[in-house]
C-alpha cells in the first residue's frame, strides 16, 4: 500500500516538472481576482403564476433567485427555465429601474445601484403564462437587497410593476392564492383595486315536470375566499413602498406636500401661449363666421355640404367658449387644448369656402396640401435638431416631435382622401395637420420657463425609448392573455397597439423622444384594459388622481418639474368636471406614470462592465495572468494531490455500512413554510421537458 502511495507522488512531480513544457491557446486579455474585490447578496423568492394544462388553468409557483454583484454597470441578466409564455427579461430590466431608482434617492443607503450587476433565475416545474405578474415581487426582492433588508419568507405577492413604482393589476388572482398555500405562504398581496371578483352561479331548478337552468353573476371577495379556504390573509398594496413594509417592516418616508399642482413656473409658461391661442381662435372664429356667410354652399342630395361646413362651425363656437371659460379659470393648459380644437374647426370652414369659391378646386386643395407640408417639413426640421439637454427639454422636445408625427399622419390621411375624390375630408386633414405643425414651436419655447435638470445623452435616450416600447409590448400581449381568459374585451386594449405601433414608427423616422412618450401612453392603456375591466368607480378616479398627485410632488422634491405630467393632471381634473370619465381615467393614469420615467433618465449606462467583452492586447500567455504564478501552481498542485490520496485512504478505510448512506426523508411532508419549501427545492431536481406536470396535483406528486 505504502509503495503504491509513493508511486503516485513520483509520478505526480514528474508530470508537475514537465508542465512549463505544455503550450496552450488562450483568449487575449485577463481578469486579475488579486486585485478585485466581489461582493454579492442574494435571495430567493416566490412568484405564483397560473399555467395553462388540459385540465385549464392552474396556479403553480416560481422560485426567482435574485443575486446583486458589485463591480457592475447596471446590467441585467435573466435565465428562465421553461421558458415564459411572455418574457420576463423586461420586467426584470423594469423592477431594477424602479428599485434603483427609489434606493438613489434614500439617504439612508450608500450604494449606488448602477455600480452592480442583477442576476435572475426563474425555475418553475410548468410552463408559465405571464412575465410582468412577477414585476412587483422582483422589484421588492431588488430594492430589500440593495437596502440589505430581510424578507419575509411566509409573504407572497403578484402584481405588475409600473415605471412609477404603483402596482399593476394581474389575473388568474384565485389560483394564484391557491398556489400560495402549498408553499406555505400566510400572507398574499394584490393590487389595489383587485380585491373582488365575479363568480358566476348557475342554479336548476325542477318545478311540475320542468327544468330550468338559469345562471347569475355574483361579486364575491378574494380576502373571504383564501381565509376560509386556507387561512391566508390578502392585502391589497397600491406600491412598492406598500409591498416593502409587509415582506421587510421597512419602507421609504413618504414626501407630503401641500403645494398646489400647477406651480407659478408652470403657470407662467402656460398662460402666455393660452393667451396667444385663444386670440387667434377668436379671430379664427370671426373669419370662419364671415367667409360661410359670404359662400354659396351646396346643400342637396346626396351631399349636404352646408349642413356639414354647419356643424364645422358650431364646434369652433362651443369649443372656442369652453377654452375662455377655462383660461378664467386659470386651466391654462385645457384652455389650449379647447383653442386647438377652435383652431382646426374654423380653419376647416376656411378653407372649405375657399374651396367652393374656387374656380379649379382640385387646383386649390393640392396647392393647400403643398403648402401644408412645406409647413410641415419646416417644423420638423426645427423639432429633430433641438438639442436635449435634460429632463425639462426632453419633455418638451417629446411633445413637440409628436406633433410633428401627428401632422404628417394627417397629410398622409389627406393625400389618400384627395385619390379618392373626399374632398372635404381631405380639408380637414390639412387644416388639422397645419394646427399641430404650428404647435411644434410652441412646445419647444415652454422649456426657456423653466431651468433644465440631469443630462440625457442620445444613445440614453434611444434605449429608453426602446425599453419602454418592450416593456408596453409586455404588458400589451398579457392584458390580452387575461382579458382572452376573462373573457372580456377592452377598447383600451386596441387603443394601446396603435399607439405602441405610433411609437415604434416615430422611434424609426426620428423622433425618439415622442416615442419614449407613445410607449408610455400605451403602457397606461394596457394597464387600463384589466384595471377597468369591471367598469369606472368613483373609488377608482380617486385614486388614479391622487396617485397621480403624489408623484408630480415626489418628482419636484427630487428636482425634476414634470411639466407633462401636470398639463395632463390638469386636463384630466377638466374631463372629470364634464363627466368623461373614460378619457379623464387615462389621462391620470398617464400623469402619474411620467414622474417615474423622468427619475429614471441620467441613472444608467455611464460605466462599462469589466466583464462585458475582452481588450485585444497582445501578451505572451505563460507570463500572464494566472500563468504568471506557475511556480505556485505546481507547489499547490503537489500539496493538493497528497491531500487528495490521504483522503482516498481516509475514506477506503471506513466501514462499507457508512458508504452510499443517506438520509431519507417524509415523503408525506408538506412545507409548513416557504422557508421549509425553498430547502426543499433546493435539493430537488427542476422537472425535465418530458416530465412537466399537467395539473397542480400532478406536479405535487412529484414533488413529494
Amino acid at each position: 500500500m505504502l509503495s503504491k502511495f509513493l508511486m503516485s507522488v513520483l509520478g505526480l512531480l514528474i508530470i508537475c516538472s514537465s508542465f512549463s513544457q505544455f503550450s496552450f491557446a488562450i483568449s487575449p486579455g485577463e481578469i486579475n481576482e488579486a486585485t478585485v474585490s466581489i461582493e454579492y447578496r442574494n435571495v430567493t423568492v416566490y412568484a405564483p403564476a397560473v399555467a395553462h394544462t388540459d385540465d385549464g388553468y392552474i396556479g403553480v409557483t416560481s422560485t426567482i433567485t435574485v443575486t446583486i454583484q458589485n463591480n457592475g454597470s447596471g446590467r441585467v441578466f435573466v435565465d428562465t427555465l421553461p421558458l415564459t409564455q411572455i418574457d420576463m427579461q423586461g420586467s426584470a430590466r423594469l423592477a431594477v429601474k424602479v428599485a434603483s431608482a427609489l434606493v438613489k434617492n434614500d439617504d439612508r443607503c450608500e450604494i449606488n445601484p448602477s455600480e452592480y450587476d442583477f442576476f435572475f433565475v426563474i425555475r418553475t416545474s410548468a410552463p408559465i403564462i405571464g412575465g410582468p405578474s412577477a414585476g412587483a415581487i422582483m422589484t421588492t426582492a431588488i430594492t430589500s437587497l440593495l437596502q440589505n433588508w430581510t424578507m419575509d419568507n411566509k409573504t407572497m405577492m403578484t402584481g405588475m410593476i409600473n415605471p412609477d413604482g404603483s402596482i399593476g393589476p394581474v389575473g388568474g388572482i384565485l389560483q394564484k392564492v391557491d398556489a400560495a398555500y402549498y408553499v406555505g405562504a400566510a400572507r398574499f398581496l394584490i393590487p389595489k383595486g383587485q380585491g373582488e371578483y365575479t363568480e358566476t352561479i348557475t342554479e336548476t331548478i325542477s318545478e311540475n315536470g320542468w327544468t330550468q337552468i338559469t345562471t347569475r353573476q355574483v361579486l364575491r371577495n378574494v380576502s373571504d375566499y383564501a381565509l376560509e379556504n386556507y387561512g391566508i390573509e390578502v392585502i391589497e398594496v397600491e406600491d412598492i413602498n406598500d409591498a416593502l413594509l409587509y415582506f421587510t417592516g421597512w419602507n421609504f418616508p413618504l414626501i407630503e406636500s401641500n403645494a398646489s399642482i400647477t406651480t407659478e413656473d408652470y403657470i407662467d409658461s402656460m398662460k402666455p401661449l393660452a393667451t396667444s391661442l385663444l386670440n387667434d381662435s377668436i379671430e379664427s372664429y370671426e373669419n370662419a363666421s364671415e367667409s360661410f356667410d359670404n359662400t354659396e354652399i351646396p346643400n342637396r342630395y346626396p351631399y349636404y355640404y352646408k349642413n356639414q361646413v354647419t356643424d364645422f362651425l358650431n364646434n369652433a363656437e362651443e369649443a372656442l367658449i369652453e377654452s375662455e371659460d377655462w383660461f378664467d379659470q386659470e386651466l391654462y393648459y385645457t384652455s389650449t387644448s379647447k383653442s386647438f380644437q377652435s383652431l382646426i374647426n374654423s380653419h376647416f370652414v376656411i378653407y372649405s369656402c375657399e374651396y367652393f369659391n374656387a374656380e379649379d378646386k382640385e387646383g386649390y386643395i393640392s396647392t393647400l396640401l403643398n403648402e401644408a407640408e412645406e409647413l410641415n417639413t419646416n417644423k420638423s426640421n426645427l423639432v429633430k435638431n433641438v438639442e436635449i439637454n435634460g429632463t425639462i427639454s426632453l419633455q418638451c422636445v417629446g411633445a413637440a416631435q409628436k406633433r410633428a408625427s401627428d401632422a404628417e399622419s394627417h397629410l398622409s390621411d389627406a393625400h389618400s382622401s384627395y385619390q379618392n375624390g373626399d374632398f372635404l375630408t381631405t380639408l380637414y386633414d390639412i387644416a388639422y395637420a397645419n394646427q399641430r405643425s404650428n404647435s411644434i414651436e410652441w412646445w419647444i419655447g415652454i422649456s426657456s420657463y423653466f431651468n433644465d435638470s440631469g443630462e440625457i445623452d442620445e444613445g440614453e435616450l434611444e434605449n429608453l425609448a426602446e425599453g419602454y416600447i418592450e416593456d408596453a409590448q409586455q404588458a400589451v400581449v398579457y392584458s390580452d392573455v387575461i382579458l382572452e381568459e376573462m373573457g372580456k374585451s377592452s377598447s383600451y386594449l386596441t387603443d394601446a397597439e396603435n399607439i405602441l405601433e405610433a411609437a415604434r414608427d416615430d422611434k424609426e423616422k426620428g423622433y425618439p423622444a415622442a416615442a419614449l412618450f407613445e410607449a408610455l401612453e400605451a403602457l397606461a392603456k394596457a394597464n387600463l384594459a384589466l384595471e377597468l375591466a369591471d367598469g369606472i368607480t368613483e373609488d377608482k378616479i380617486d385614486r388614479y388622481r391622487e396617485r397621480a398627485s403624489s408623484s408630480i410632488s415626489e418628482s419636484r422634491t427630487r428636482g425634476i418639474e414634470p411639466v407633462l405630467a401636470v398639463s395632463y393632471y390638469e386636463y384630466a381634473q377638466s374631463l372629470v368636471n364634464e363627466s368623461s370619465t373614460d378619457a379623464a381615467m387615462f389621462y391620470f393614469k398617464y400623469s402619474g406614470l411620467i414622474p417615474g420615467v423622468l427619475s429614471f433618465t441620467g441613472t444608467f449606462g455611464g460605466q462599462s462592465s469589466r466583464y462585458i467583452g475582452i481588450p485585444e492586447i497582445n501578451i505572451s500567455p505563460w507570463n500572464q495572468g494566472i500563468f504568471r504564478y506557475k511556480e505556485y501552481l505546481i507547489l499547490f498542485a503537489v500539496i493538493g494531490g497528497l491531500g487528495g490520496l490521504c483522503a482516498g485512504v481516509a475514506i477506503g478505510l471506513l466501514p462499507s455500512a457508512y458508504r452510499g448512506r443517506k438520509e431519507k426523508s417524509n415523503k408525506n411532508l408538506v412545507p409548513i413554510s416557504m422557508n421549509d419549501h425553498y430547502i426543499k427545492k433546493i435539493n430537488d431536481e427542476y422537472f425535465s421537458e418530458d416530465q412537466i406536470p399537467r395539473s397542480i396535483k400532478d406536479y405535487y406528486k412529484k414533488t413529494k
